[in-house]
């Protein structure tokens, strides 16, 4: 049973991490968090913010099929939504829990809020992205983010932090990574060392349900939208299995709905949950018929055949 729906309430981010699809879409650039207000009319004119009554639909979808928990992206910093506060607001008049991925880059302006919400479980940043950031910017960005879980460990012991660092291997990531470990045993006096890392040992305990998460990049997926084909298709990439329409759904900041969280640009278009809703959606028979080749370990949409993250899954 699907248990979580991706809400993406933004497109919009103040970064253009290289890793990120959007570092090269049109419309996004490396801003201060105090300049968004400036920027966001200019900047960010070709991005979207979800309006209030789709997303009213969306968390209803998502409690009518069962879902217990919702992320608020597939892209997109979420909290540069102007409706943020309004929308975490919204989820504590239901059942379902947010686990919130963020860049951190505005943490300091909504760390009271997230901290005093219940409907907040996780709060997973990825402290990856400071990598590409100039130094100076960097440390006051992860300074933010640090002083966020310490008053967290206080006051909300039972919320689950992820500090994440999903670059290992990447070159340009060795120095920062160092400095950030560092920076985590000063602050917490504990000594992390994931030089172990591998596939089935990624989280390392940092103090109560503080974790640093480590992991590779991974390519986003994508089909040559000219032909519909897959770039790059591989024979054995037509084997493999995913938990898309299995564990979680993804629905786009203008409705779409799609087969996973890795689908930015809605190449596995399911329907749109402002025409149907979202358990006729699943019911599909594009919806069915990928979720049959999933579990008959068969990736038989193209986008699927591009995917490494479906080599994950065994």
């Amino acid at each position: 049973m699907i248990n979580s729906v991706y809400i993406e309430i933004t497109n919009v981010c103040n970064l253009h991490c290289s890793f990120c699809p959007c570092g090269t879409a049109a419309g996004n650039a490396n801003v201060a968090d105090n300049e968004f207000a400036a920027s966001k009319s200019s900047t960010f004119a070709s991005r979207t913010f979800m309006e209030s009554k789709l997303f009213e639909t969306c968390i209803a979808g998502a409690q009518e099929i069962g879902a217990t928990n919702v992320y608020f992206h597939v892209l997109g910093e979420p909290t540069l939504h102007p409706g943020f506060a309004h929308y975490v607001k919204k989820l504590e008049q239901t059942p379902l829990k947010l686990t919130l991925t963020t860049n951190g880059t505005t943490i300091e302006r909504f760390s009271r809020q997230i901290l005093a919400s219940p409907a907040v479980r996780q709060v997973n940043f990825s402290t990856h992205a400071y990598a590409e950031l100039s130094r100076e910017i960097a440390e006051r960005y992860l300074q933010n983010v640090l002083d966020f879980c310490q008053i967290a460990n206080a006051e909300r012991p039972d919320l689950y932090i992820n500090l994440r660092l999903w670059n290992v291997g990447a070159k340009e990531a060795s120095s920062w990574n160092s400095y950030m470990l560092k920076r985590i045993h000063e602050t917490f006096g504990v000594e992390v060392t994931p030089g172990h890392f591998c596939s089935r040992h990624k989280s390392f305990n940092i103090t109560g349900r503080l974790y640093l998460h480590e992991d590779t990049r991974f390519e986003w997926p994508s089909i040559d939208e000219r032909t519909g084909k897959a770039l790059q298709t591989r024979d054995e990439r037509i084997a493999g299995t995913c938990r898309a329409l299995d564990t979680h759904v993804a629905i786009l900041h203008d409705g779409r709905v799609v087969a996973c969280c890795l689908d930015h640009s809605g190449q596995i278009t399911l329907g749109h949950i402002g025409e149907q809703s979202l358990a006729e959606i699943l019911e599909s028979p594009l919806a069915l018929n990928i979720k049959e080749g999933f579990a008959q370990h068969e990736l038989r949409h193209p986008f699927c055949q591009t995917c490494n993250f479906c080599k994950r899954f065994k």
